[in-house]
């Protein structure tokens, strides 16, 4: 009798991040471009989220560069993107806005 394999989900952390105030119980996420742990943030109530995880990572594969993929904007503007997950949304990914070196 063969024995059946199968994938052991990865253990999931929920940790308690304190931000401007809010307490907020989410997971331990990894960023999936630099796998750095996310950090809880409070988006501006114009953007429609709560708290979002961030990666603040400035040597993050998906900020680096992202400079050059927005299209359509001043040429001595230095907008890019970070890359962030949504909890409410189901961690949907989100790109959030972000000045970038140069």
């Amino acid at each position: 009798m063969k024995a059946d394999s199968f994938a052991v989900p990865k253990e999931i952390h929920m940790v308690i991040h304190e931000y401007a105030g809010i307490v907020t119980e989410l997971p331990d996420k990894e960023c999936p471009h630099c796998n750095k742990v996310m950090e809880a943030w409070l988006a501006p109530p114009e953007t429609g989220w709560n708290v979002i995880l961030i990666c603040n990572n400035n040597n993050c594969s998906h900020y680096l560069g992202s400079e050059d993929d927005i299209l359509h904007k001043r040429e001595d503007s230095h907008l890019g993107c970070r890359y962030a997950e949504d909890p409410d949304n189901g961690y949907k990914p989100v790109n959030v806005l972000a000045v970038c070196p140069h």
